[in-house]
């Protein structure tokens, strides 16, 4: 579904450790649509709502609903250490059909 680099996982699970609640938290991909419908993807940690499905990506929990699933298929979740940001790109982005992004 997603690939989550060693030191995104790392990061992540650094960050849930640090929560009151770490053992019922996990991630959730949003992906928000911009101009044309293009996809833009940002990361949240937060509990399972009562519809999501719960898979373990390299030792994080993630959080899907399973109308979800296409969309989070192929995305790459990394962290630089260096500027302290997540990075959240699709390797095969979906096609929008806008003439503005050709």
């Amino acid at each position: 579904m997603i690939t989550i680099t060693p030191t995104a996982a790392a990061r992540l699970s650094a960050l849930i450790a640090e929560e009151r609640d770490a053992d019922r938290l996990g991630i959730k991909i949003i992906a928000t649509t911009s101009g044309c419908g293009s996809l833009a993807y940002s990361i949240a940690i937060t509990e399972a709502g009562r519809l999501d499905k719960s898979v373990d990506v390299t030792g994080i929990r993630l959080f899907y609903r399973d109308e979800e699933k296409e969309l989070l298929n192929g995305i790459v979740v990394d962290f630089d250490p260096v500027t302290g940001r997540f990075s959240l790109a699709h390797s095969r982005p979906p096609q929008t059909g806008c003439p503005l992004s050709h």
